[in-house]
């Protein structure tokens, strides 16, 4: 009696490539009239001067590879993309169009590719790794992005949660940047050109209804622009903040905060949209930090409070302070959305060092 054939893949603890090695990534050379630009990246706008410096830069080595997929795996994943990619192309590009543009501005014979097969197991995934690198992107535009992250819930059937976990970000995160889609064509030509950059400016009005938006924002322009100090001007003349956003201290931090004047200037670029101060906020003192009554002060306040505390600055110069106050009256997808911006700027940050 012939014995049972037992498949080897049966017996594996993991799972058997159909191929060894096929899933690895692998770097090759190639000349750059063999790759082609994904239809799905939303990136549109490449300014040709940065294009050229960019590609000088690559004549003394790549730093970092682009990452594309075989051709025909990729159109298994989008056959209806045949079209619009080359004969000629062989390999499909899931990130790194701008270096590929830059090696064709200047002429390089070749580019480095790391071919990354896994890519293509899902649609989810691949365009997950489409639009990673450009959402870590300091000048990425955000309507761009945002048609992006329209393709990203279209494959999830409208789950802006699932979205959002397929690119590993929150619901908070996702939910912020799609909502510029309601942004009418009007508002859309604004941000384009550069006339509308502030973030938390078109969440404003994206959230107005489309016939409304423009005209809140030419109203906005017409009001007049607060004047700046001039110079050896005295700073003591700013006029205080008021009580509705002064925040309270317990008596040791009280004596070591320092006046907003004397903070270090950052050489930090603010994100799109976030503030470059920020707004003090009220909130009540933290009884577990004092062990002991504090002391009465024997100084009168020059200008108290209706409400018998001192109003002193945000803590600037302490996180964990500064981070207490923040979890304990900031709501919880303000939170998140804020943890989210302070980790970009980290990675635009390091980005820009490499």
């Amino acid at each position: 009696m012939a014995g049972k054939r037992v498949s080897l893949a049966s017996l594996a603890g993991s799972k058997v490539e159909a191929v060894p090695g096929a899933s690895r990534p692998e770097l090759i050379h190639v000349h750059p009239n063999l790759v082609a630009p994904t239809p799905l990246n939303p990136r549109r706008a490449f300014d040709e001067t940065e294009l050229v410096e960019l590609g000088e830069d690559m004549r003394n080595g790549q730093l970092q590879p682009c990452v594309a997929v075989n051709k025909t795996a990729y159109l298994k994943l989008y056959p209806e993309h045949a079209d619009q990619l080359p004969d000629t192309c062989r390999y499909v590009m899931a990130a790194g169009e701008r270096r590929w543009r830059a090696a064709r501005q200047v002429g390089l014979s070749n580019i480095d590719l790391m071919l990354r097969h896994d890519l293509t197991e899902t649609r989810v995934r691949f365009l997950a790794a489409v639009l990673s690198e450009n959402v870590q992107r300091a000048n990425f535009n955000p309507i761009e992005e945002a048609d992006g992250l329209r393709a990203m819930l279209e494959l999830h059937d409208g789950n802006q949660a699932a979205a959002a976990r397929a690119m590993g970000k929150s619901k908070a995160w996702f939910n912020q940047r799609i909502g510029l889609l309601r942004l009418s064509d009007e508002m859309v030509q604004l941000v384009l050109q550069g006339e509308l950059t502030a973030f938390r400016d078109m969440r404003r009005y994206a959230a107005m209804p489309p016939d409304q938006q423009y005209a809140a924002w030419k109203a906005d322009q017409d009001q007049p622009r607060p004047s700046k100090p001039t110079p050896g001007s005295d700073a003591g003349e700013r006029s205080e903040p008021s009580e509705a956003y002064t925040a309270v201290y317990t008596p040791n931090a009280l004596a070591s905060a320092p006046s907003p004047d004397t903070q270090p200037a950052t050489d930090n670029p603010p994100v799109p949209g976030e503030r470059t101060q920020l707004a003090p906020v009220s909130v009540e003192p933290d009884t577990r930090r004092d062990t002991a009554p504090p002391k009465q002060s024997t100084t009168v306040p020059s200008q108290p409070a209706e409400s018998g505390r001192q109003p002193v600055m945000f803590p600037y110069h302490d996180a964990v302070f500064a981070a207490q106050l923040l979890s304990r009256k900031m709501p919880p997808d303000q939170l998140d959305l804020l943890t989210e911006l302070l980790t970009e700027q980290r990675s635009r940050k390091a980005a820009k060092t490499v």
